[in-house]
């Protein structure tokens, strides 16, 4: 259970700050189960922007299983919805390029999002949006909470249009801001947990998409370092003893968020990504946030979302399934891997990020702690292994995958990546029975989709072409991994 519900408003003394991203807030899936794993409770959650919905559902009562399951199912084209032709021949009247009609009657049962129930259940979580009409960012609480509060948090200018509840117009807050963390403060918070998703690295690039996300990132950031001060200035109140929200000790923020910048959600429509690949991202990434938390918190300044610029870079997913015995029990395995190789500084980096689903258990887990290695079998040829831990109903088991990788051309025409072998055991174990092993199989359509489409970008931000993406996994079968 993640929230622990308050006596009152001011007794919030662990509030959850889920920030916007798009629908990249999949991500934030992945840190809530990490989240749950550790048993922490919140007194307060509040969502911005995208981190609304999953903010709504947790609201309606849902567990985190759920989010995931909502998430992985959800057919990512119900976002876009188009305004009647006409209006786009008078492009000087139009309130956005598109509506929020898709995401009401699609996006939200989808997410099993109820309304009645989130106003009954009285459960401290806010809604933050911009209130355009007083032009403030306003927290709405979930006793108050309108469909249309849900639909204007993340109507973006310009795509979508503001939306009225009863005589005021609301709208996305992350032109002010994109994470609310003085709603946290303002309710007593002692330690804030923020999940970030929003990029922050130094290079500006070119195309009027990526200056729109620029413009976001300026404003999210900017504001993001805004709270902070305003934070130093209460614990300065609270060190004198004058708090004026009632903390007893200083306030304390820990902010999980990707190392590397996240894909954009172009990425995802056309499926250089998944859901499921943000989630296992999320995953990992607080799993390794929450083995070394600061004990004060972060240090609150610029630096603390800034992440590398990504150089050339190229993902792609891999999927393999066969029955296989766990134990005494008959499953349906399914191996689900996203492999990101990038240049850093004239440096490969390998990132693998995985999740293991358990047909005689009907439930997917996320790996953490991946690594990608290359290794020579007897024979002298090349052998792939991928090493993950899983948490398998409280227990931690290591998972190996080794596979063959014949050549970027291979790659390309759908011959390699046909199957791996996997061997799963209790990794803290001094003498580990093995649980699982056998073969896994990919399919012909799944290995062409892994090239077509792989995620391939250049270091300026433009896309990799068909000679971009063999260059990169020459680079990573052969070279510097």
């Amino acid at each position: 259970m993640l929230i622990k519900e308050s006596h009152n408003e001011t007794d919030a003394k662990k509030s959850l700050i889920l920030a916007g991203g798009g629908i990249r807030v999949a991500y934030q899936v992945g840190v809530l189960k990490a989240l749950e794993e550790e048993a922490m409770e919140f007194n307060h959650v509040d969502g911005t922007s995208g981190g609304i919905f999953n903010a709504a559902m947790l609201a309606s009562g849902q567990q985190v299983a759920d989010l995931r399951n909502n998430w992985i199912q959800l057919d990512l084209t119900h976002f876009i919805s188009a305004v009647p032709l006409k209006d786009y021949l008078t492009p000087w009247k139009l309130k956005g390029m598109g509506d929020t009609d898709a995401i009401r009657t699609k996006v939200l049962p989808h997410f099993k999002v109820r309304i009645d129930q989130i106003r009954k259940k009285e459960l401290p979580i806010t809604f933050s949006l911009c209130n355009f009409s007083k032009k403030t960012v306003q927290a709405i609480p979930s006793k108050d909470l309108h469909e249309n509060h849900l639909l204007a948090g993340i109507s973006l200018p310009i795509v979508m249009p503001a939306l009225k509840v009863a005589d005021e117009w609301f709208i996305d807050a992350v032109w002010i801001k994109d994470a609310h963390l003085m709603e946290a403060v303002r309710r007593g918070a002692e330690e804030i947990w923020v999940v970030w998703g929003i990029g922050n690295h130094p290079d500006y690039f070119a195309g009027a998409l990526n200056q729109y996300v620029h413009s976001i990132e300026m404003s999210a950031n900017g504001a993001l370092w805004e709270e902070f001060e305003q934070i130093k200035w209460v614990n300065k109140d609270i060190k004198r003893g004058e708090s004026p929200f009632g903390q007893q000790q200083a306030i304390k923020v820990h902010l999980i968020r990707p190392p590397l910048p996240l894909p954009l959600d172009p990425d995802l429509f056309f499926k250089k990504i998944t859901s499921r690949d943000l989630i296992n991202m999320g995953y990992q990434d607080a799993k390794k946030y929450l083995s070394d938390i600061p004990e004060n918190g972060a240090l609150l300044n610029e630096t603390l979302t800034s992440t590398p610029g990504i150089g050339d870079h190229l993902g792609f997913r891999l999927q393999f399934s066969a029955e296989l015995t766990w134990k005494e029990n008959i499953s349906h395995v399914s191996l689900y891997v996203f492999l990101r190789y990038a240049d850093l500084e004239e440096k490969g980096q390998m990132d693998v990020f995985t999740s293991l689903f358990l047909g005689h258990l009907n439930q997917e887990y996320s790996g953490f702690q991946g690594r990608f290695q290359r290794k020579k079998n007897e024979s002298g040829l090349s052998v792939y292994e991928i090493e993950t831990s899983i948490i398998i109903e409280n227990r931690v088991y290591l998972l190996v995958a080794r596979f063959n990788g014949n050549s970027p051309w291979h790659w390309m025409l759908g011959m390699d990546f046909k199957e791996l072998e996997l061997v799963l055991y209790p990794k803290l174990d001094a003498d580990p029975e093995i649980v699982m092993e056998g073969t896994l199989f990919q399919s012909f359509a799944s290995r062409i989709k892994g090239f077509w489409w792989a995620l391939a970008k250049k270091r300026n931000g433009s896309n990799g072409g068909i000679g971009f993406k063999l260059k990169m996994i020459k680079k990573m079968l052969y070279n510097e991994v």
